[in-house]
């Protein structure tokens, strides 16, 4: 799949622009604070309705404005769709050759992947952000591990909201502990789809990051794994009725603390991802440079995995890519983009690295003050 062109108005600091990419790899350059992000999110945007960036969500549409809308051209198996997204304050909505569509319908057909500066968080924050990044994964590659993913998130809404009832004596509480015990059959099986998903995703995945490590790192063998983490334990080689099993022994060791609690302690939702290098976890043991170059690694590792299923690669976003990349990273990470036939957004201050390219393959923009120019 590729982005063929975008357009945007009233989006960020863009009032009117439109941008013909390349099926390759297409440089943005400028300055810090021109709008070089700007344009990566409204790809994402396209692609899943949603920014990757923290914040109120007004601040997409220019100001003094009361509407942005974001459109793209996409190609994908010999067909063409014009996507829009409108974006007004509180609400956004989409279409997709003129039809209106649900934000489902992006997800599934104009597959993204990103790395940016926040990616790092990953490996630098806590298990939410490694979650986040396997969940994103599953939505990526299927979605039914969507539809599994909010299934989930509903059974666990609702399963808090009666352990709080339980614990703060509010309405009928042998009524709530009947349901209670009703939605655990139902919860505790979702929560093992779902980790057993996860852990079957990380598999897949694991042989494609150590590839793309090797490359990076310009290594033989990095010795890179990944582990799932449940109450302490490994558990990337659970099956699933040993996942099933984990899950409900762990609810009736910490049961009475649920209830006094008014929370579910208990779910994927405190599970735990670990990216080891050489056996050690990398948010100890390794570099910001080595950090960097693992996420990396695995946003490529998403787009290798997801042309071996689906026979296309999605769209990948570079954001920042060669901050605390070394010379010869640089030169290896380069040499590796040209091996993937994906379409790449890389966002850059100096081009001084872009000799890896034939130039008939690449394009180069400069991002000024809201403004896209095309170097010839």
């Amino acid at each position: 799949m590729r982005i063929e062109s975008l357009q945007l108005v009233g989006f960020r600091n863009f009032k009117c622009e439109a941008i013909t990419f390349q099926p390759r790899l297409n440089f943005l350059l400028g300055e810090n604070g021109q709008g070089k992000t700007n344009l990566l999110e409204a790809v994402f945007l396209l692609c899943r309705s949603a920014s990757f960036r923290v914040g109120d969500s007004k601040n997409l549409i220019e100001r003094n404005t009361g509407r942005a809308k974001i459109g793209g051209y996409f190609s994908r198996a010999d067909l063409d769709y014009r996507v829009e997204l409108l974006l007004e304050p509180g609400r956004r909505s989409a279409m997709v050759n003129e039809k209106k569509v649900n934000f489902d319908t992006l997800i599934k057909n104009f597959p993204v992947v990103l790395f940016s500066p926040e990616s790092l968080s990953a490996i630098k924050g806590g298990p939410e952000e490694r979650r986040q990044l396997i969940d994103e994964l599953l939505v990526n590659h299927d979605p039914r591990q969507g539809r599994l993913l909010r299934e989930f998130l509903r059974a666990l809404k609702s399963r808090n909201r009666l352990l709080r009832n339980i614990s703060e004596r509010l309405g009928d509480p042998r009524g709530h502990l009947d349901s209670l015990e009703s939605l655990n059959k139902i919860y505790f099986l979702l929560a093992t789809h779902l980790t057993t998903a996860r852990m079957t995703a990380l598999r897949d995945l694991e042989p494609y990051v150590v590839e793309a490590m090797t490359s990076i790192l310009g290594e033989t063998n990095p010795e890179i794994s990944v582990d799932y983490v449940i109450s302490h334990e490994s558990a990337i080689s659970w099956s699933e009725s040993q996942v099933y099993d984990a899950i409900c022994n762990r609810h009736h060791e910490l049961h009475s603390q649920e209830i006094a609690a008014g929370t579910s302690l208990v779910g994927p939702h405190k599970h735990d991802i670990k990216i080891l290098l050489a056996g050690n976890d990398s948010r100890f043991y390794c570099s910001q440079g080595q950090q960097r170059a693992l996420i990396l690694a695995l946003k490529i590792a998403q787009i290798v995995y997801y042309h071996r299923v689906h026979q296309t690669y999605p769209v990948l976003l570079l954001d920042d890519v060669m901050s605390e990349l070394d010379a010869k990273k640089r030169v290896n990470l380069m040499k590796f983009l040209e091996s993937v036939s994906a379409q790449i957004l890389i966002t850059a201050t100096d081009l001084t690295w872009s000799d890896k390219f034939g130039v008939d393959r690449n394009s180069v923009f400069t991002v000024s003050e809201g403004r896209v120019s095309r170097v010839s």
